[in-house]
């Protein structure tokens, strides 16, 4: 098997100076060229000494580009940038000790320097659940010296006159879920040169899969086995021995579905639930990018989700989904942008001129002005036929009006007088000259907004109707005993709740309104499924009712550790659907959990709602400012895509394939509600974690925008007003 390779140099200078980078060509060569030729670099990047941006390509490397080992160079050292280490921590799921200790004695044995190194050694477990694959990650220091003797450890070299060999192979064999016998057997060397013996055990193996595989027991001539175990030195490869150990014939994996269950079943009791979560915490950027790769664009879609929809207010928020193209050339003839005469430019010079109007004019049998003649005109009114400029209203004065007893025309200006001769073509608005029949006025993708302006230019180009993509619709569901509507119980909620429970008492659900006015108010179809107790057939028909008639489910509460937190085994056991990440690094919010639910095969309305579509599940904490903050940071973005916007162009997700990375304003959602700078009004206590401060907003006379912190922010008072910003 060839393992793929990715190799990240991490240097400021580098990163502005490629041209000096040594140490990245010393592991390419190393990986390139190593004889056993199961080794290919697929991927090489320079990044600056930046925790996020060495994060960031690591990840994709491993959860998007699947490649086996990433190895890094530079930033171990001692020295205030040089955060490798840190930046790499939280990808790591399972720490490999013995290996950095194997590196880092091997570097004391060259020099005692190598103790001011912090290499480090880990394994990382892909977020990407369609692969489910481990990558091993090696963090090395900068220097070239320092990067081949570390290599002496990874791929071997010559000791004294003997070869000695690498680990590297062998570990990427294990990994990749093989027995690693072929490589266990050449680095034990000599000492596996007696007979050997090999027992079939069912057991964990070191990748983490209950799989058959063998042990390999080296026997001496004195009887007892050398290595791995003190049993019986007898075996027999045929038939029945009553010390052979029983193999079953089908693994744990054969009996799950698509993806193997994280969850315990929530039918088992509270003395078999999980001690910790079994879900990592995933830093934000990843829970984000995990949601937008988990959302389908409706014209990505072979079905698109589209409705034709009246041209009115109540396309505020749609996206269009066809292009509007001008029915007709606007203006449909020459207008005027003035108040004033319409003239043949020519033929008018400065001087006294006869005014006819419109009433006049219309009782022509040509419509055509007369010469010494000139037409008063209204902005945005059409020029008479043989006239091709305007005079404008200031460049005139008045010298006579028809009398009164002119019951006609009683009122109407008879003589003006022109001061000055206009060009041919002044202030005139000429044909086509705002769009032409056949042109595209506004895209396929185009919002419309609140503000107007699209609306109304369909109206202007006369479209009665377009079509949309259709909104999502979003059903909210409430979890807890604990909790009741208002109105449903007594204000005494304290003494309703004793009544009810001994140990315990009613709080009314804030969480649904709240939810509901936001969904609302961004101009989505909002199905209200109440609130169901902690009871795992209420719960599971309630979300079933949420998936028959909407496309998105948010639910509260019922996300963390304990016995009546059913959300997660719900989704998995019993709907089938895949929980992206159950925890997420940030403040508030971070049991959320985000779960895609496979296809329903029936149709939702008149709109084309594309069957075979997934379904999203938010599972918000339960905490109302918890939830409300996680809508607009997590469930916003989803709805926004599927919706039909367009991403941010500031939003793109960078290249792992670019040679010199090095943008930080990219991030990991291009659906992210827009975010701007602000000056807080007071010092805030940051966590280490993201934090989302609800503040309230004021614009300076200046135009410099305030934030101003609404008090206490633990999660469980009612939320005041919020701007949620990072």
């Amino acid at each position: 098997m060839v393992y793929s390779v990715a190799i990240l140099t991490v240097s400021d200078t580098a990163a502005s100076q490629p041209q000096t980078d040594r140490s990245g060509p010393i592991l390419v060569d190393a990986f390139g060229s190593h004889a056993s030729g199961d080794l290919a670099v697929k991927h090489t990047a320079i990044v600056a000494d930046d925790e996020e941006l060495i994060r960031q390509t690591v990840q994709q490397w491993i959860d998007h580009d699947t490649v086996h080992l990433v190895v890094t160079t530079g930033g171990t050292g001692f020295g205030l940038r040089d955060r490798t280490p840190e930046a790499l921590a939280p990808l790591i799921s399972r720490p490999t000790p013995a290996l950095t200790h194997a590196i880092t004695a091997h570097s004391l044995q060259k020099t005692p320097l190598a103790a001011l190194s912090r290499s480090v050694t880990g394994i990382r477990r892909s977020s990407n659940q369609a692969t489910d694959h481990e990558s091993l990650i090696v963090v090395l220091p900068g220097s070239p010296k320092a990067v081949m003797e570390c290599l002496e450890v990874l791929l071997g070299c010559q000791e004294q006159g003997k070869e000695r060999q690498g680990v590297l192979l062998h570990a990427l064999e294990l990994l990749s879920g093989h027995s690693g016998q072929k490589q266990h057997q050449q680095m034990q060397g000599a000492m596996s040169r007696d007979a050997t013996a090999s027992i079939a055990v069912s057991t964990g193996t070191d990748t983490g899969h209950a799989r058959s595989h063998h042990h390999h027991h080296h026997l001496h001539r004195h009887g007892h086995h050398h290595g791995h175990d003190h049993g019986h030195d007898h075996v027999r490869s045929k038939g029945l021995h009553s010390h052979s150990m029983p193999v079953p014939r089908t693994k744990p994996e054969d009996h799950l579905g698509p993806f193997p269950f994280k969850t315990q079943d929530p039918s088992s009791g509270p003395s078999l639930r999980h001690r910790q979560s079994p879900y990592p915490i995933l830093p934000l950027d990843e829970a984000l990018r995990l949601i937008a790769d988990n959302t389908p664009h409706p014209a990505d879609l072979s079905g698109a989700r589209t409705a034709t929809r009246a041209v009115s207010v109540e396309l505020i928020g749609s996206v269009l989904a066809e292009d509007i193209t001008a029915p007709r050339d606007l203006p449909p003839g020459p207008t005027t942008n003035v108040d004033g005469y319409a003239v043949r430019a020519a033929s008018t010079p400065a001087g006294d001129y006869r005014v006819v109007t419109l009433r006049t004019l219309t009782a022509r049998d040509d419509g055509a002005l007369l010469p010494g003649e000139i037409f008063r005109i209204n902005t945005g009114q059409g020029l008479p036929a043989g006239t091709d400029a305007v005079v404008m209203v200031e460049d005139t004065e008045l010298l006579d009006v028809y009398p009164d007893d002119d019951e006609a025309m009683k009122g109407e200006e008879k003589l003006v007088r022109v001061l000055a001769q206009v060009e041919s073509g002044e202030n005139v608005r000429q044909k086509a000259s705002d769009v032409k029949q056949g042109e595209v006025v506004l895209r396929k993708g185009t919002t419309l907004s609140a503000l107007g302006g699209e609306i109304g230019t369909l109206a202007f180009l006369g479209r009665s109707e377009v079509r949309v993509f259709a909104k999502p619709r979003v059903a909210i569901l409430s979890t807890g005993n604990e909790l009741a509507d208002v109105g449903q119980v007594p204000l005494d909620a304290g003494k309703a709740g004793a009544q009810q429970e001994s140990w315990g008492f009613t709080v009314f659900d804030a969480n649904r309104p709240g939810l509901k006015a936001a969904v609302t108010g961004m101009g989505f179809e909002c199905v209200d499924l109440g609130i169901v107790g902690d009871d795992v057939g209420e719960t599971l028909s309630a979300l079933r009712r949420g998936l028959e008639s909407a496309d998105v489910v948010i639910t509260t509460g019922g996300t963390s550790m304990g016995e009546s937190d059913l959300l997660k085994p719900l989704i998995e056991r019993h709907l089938g659907g895949q929980i992206h990440f159950g925890r997420v690094a940030m403040k508030p919010g971070k049991p959320t959990t985000f779960a895609t639910i496979p296809p329903v095969p029936t149709p939702n309305d008149e709109t084309t709602r594309g069957q075979g579509v997934s379904k999203q599940i938010f599972a918000l904490p339960g905490n109302p400012a918890s939830a409300l903050v996680c809508f607009y940071v997590f469930v916003v973005p989803s709805l926004r895509k599927l919706c039909g916007y367009p991403p941010s162009p500031s939003s793109s997700v960078p290249s792992s394939s670019s040679s010199v990375a090095g943008n930080k304003e990219e991030v990991a959602n291009g659906w992210n509600l827009p975010r701007i700078q602000v000056k807080t009004t007071s010092e805030m206590k940051l966590d280490p974690r993201p934090e989302f401060h609800r503040c309230t907003v004021s614009v300076r006379a200046d135009g410099e925008v305030l934030a101003s912190s609404t008090g206490s922010q633990r999660s469980s008072p009612a939320p005041a007003p919020i701007y949620p910003s990072a």
